[in-house]
Formats: C-alpha cells, structure tokens, sequence
C-alpha cells in the first residue's frame, strides 16, 4: 500500500511502512530494537525502511549518533506532525470498523498519574467493568507532559492530569473535577486543632509534599516564593501515602492534593483545609482529530458522572 507525499513540487511514492517505522521509532525514544519488537520485525528491516525514505526524500530524517538515532533533524521535525495525523486517521478507521464488528471487546489505554489511578479512578473502573467486562483495561502512569504526549502519539486512548493538558492544542480535554490541598498532621501536633493554617505559621514548619511537576507542586512553591517564604521541603515525594507515612512519623507538615486523604488508612492523622496555593482541576483528554471507541467515550461519561452527583 502507497501514499502520494508532494515534496517540492515532485511526486514522491512513500510506503506506509517507511512512515510507520519513523512513528514508532520516535515514540519508543529513538530505539529501533525496542520499536523492531513492538512492530514484530527485525531491527535491520527497519533500519531499510529508514535509508528507503531518506533516499526518497534525498534528506536525513534522523540525527545519529555513530550507529545510534538521537533525534529528528529539522526534515524530521517537520514531517513528524503530518506522519501522526496519517496514523490517527488510521486508528479512526480501526476504531469505526471495530466498533461495528466487535463493539463490546477490545483494549483500552488509560494514562494518569499516580494520584488519579490511586484515589479517584479506581470506583470507576470497577463500575466500566461491570459494563464491558470484554475490554481490557491498561493503566500507564507518569507525568502529565509524558501523559499529553502519550495521547498525541496514540500510545494512550485516554490521559487523565492535572497540570499540561489544557496547554496542549492538539488535545480536546473534558473538565473531570476541581480540588485543593490539605494540610496532614498527626492527631497529637500542635496544629491539629486549626480550622485553617496562614501561609507565614506553615512555612515555619518542615514540609513534606509533592515532587516537582506533580499535584500542585509548582503552585506551592510560587505561592510561598511571591510571599517571601522559603519554606524547608524535607521531604519530596510522588505518592502521597509516603508523604502521609513520614507526616505520621513525625519527619514535617504534609501538604496533599484533598482527594489523597485517607482518614480511614491512616487514623492517626487529620486534614485542615487550607486555600492559599488555590484551586485545580483535573481534566480528561483526547486526541483533537481522532475519534475514540465508543467504550472509551462511556469511560469518560463515568469519570463526569462520578462527580455530578455529588
């Protein structure tokens, strides 16, 4: 099978594998053993494929390193978006065809970061299972810019964050649900019995949070920062069961997303609201120009109706 691609005002026949191999090349980060193994070939074929396209382009698409592939070149870079937008018109096409043939079977990938999958999804997907126990469920964790890419790049149907999506204009993102912070301490600690905590009283204390780019973690530290405190981070974690197990140990004050708190695991602490690093939302997030299966689109009317009725 052959696409015309115009380049320069000559007509260029390039295989869709050629362009297939560049897709998975760069999204299994320049790999060519590892993209050999998700393509179920070998790596010397796919290195053809490369030379092939280059040939036919009379430009290097890849930036190498000895016999290593580092990067796209600025050829690269440029075909890169159209190569995308060629493969998410194919997974439309799948998706229409297996949503006729087979619509209550197949995979769905979910990317989120660790608090989502731990605090808020896991009612969910007891519920989507019940309804489509034929659809295999994949939940990949990680940070919210690897979860936009994750989408963009179609190695994740769904991705579920806080922070990065709205930024990203080749995504159509639904709002999920707003949260703020808490303030843990033990149930024995000299704030314990505070309705809230001004900012100056908090920064005084030893802190144990979020790790950078995760939960809030960077409208913490602007908040302090344009106050002019500079509070001691202690500890900096991705989970916040670890920030409450040190919080409950007596390491510093924990500040969590609300939805992390635990009363019931962790009875030995207690949870003062506090509105100073503001108001978030999560949101869910698609491809813009694909099109989901439609069990994929029932995901999502769960996630949404999970927080409207309450």
């Amino acid at each position: 099978m052959a696409i015309d691609v115009i380049v320069n005002q000559r007509h260029l026949q390039i295989q869709l594998k050629q362009l297939e191999t560049v897709w998975h090349t760069v999204i299994n980060g320049y790999n060519l053993s590892q993209a050999a193994q998700v393509l179920h070939t070998s790596q010397s074929s796919l290195s053809k494929h490369i030379s092939a396209l280059e040939n036919q382009l009379k430009a290097e698409v890849f930036v190498r390193q000895g016999k290593r592939l580092t990067g796209l070149t600025p050829v690269g870079k440029a075909l890169l978006p159209h190569i995308e937008s060629i493969f998410t018109e194919i997974r439309t096409i799948e998706n229409i065809s297996l949503d006729y043939n087979n619509p209550h079977t197949g995979t769905l990938t979910l990317a989120t970061t660790h608090t989502q999958a731990r605090y808020v999804l896991p009612e969910i997907i007891k519920q989507f299972k019940k309804e489509f126990p034929k659809v295999q469920l994949v939940l990949q964790q990680a940070d919210p810019e690897t979860i936009a890419n994750m989408v963009i790049r179609g190695q994740a149907d769904i991705g579920i964050a806080t922070e990065a999506l709205l930024q990203n204009s080749y995504l159509r993102c639904h709002r999920y649900y707003d949260w703020s912070h808490r303030v843990i301490v033990p149930k024995d600690h000299e704030l314990a019995q505070m309705e809230t905590i001004d900012l100056p009283t908090l920064a005084s204390y030893p802190l144990v949070t979020y790790h950078g780019g995760f939960t809030g973690r960077g409208a913490i530290d602007r908040t302090f920062h344009e106050a002019g405190l500079e509070p001691e981070i202690v500890l900096a974690a991705l989970d916040a069961d670890v920030i409450s197990t040190y919080v409950g140990a007596g390491l510093g004050v924990g500040i969590i997303a609300e939805m992390a708190f635990e009363p019931g695991h962790y009875q030995n602490l207690t949870a003062i609201p506090i509105d100073h690093f503001g108001r978030f939302t999560s949101w869910i997030a698609v491809r813009d120009d694909a099109e989901i299966r439609h069990f994929g689109t029932a995901f999502i009317k769960l996630c949404q109706e999970q927080f409207d009725s309450q």
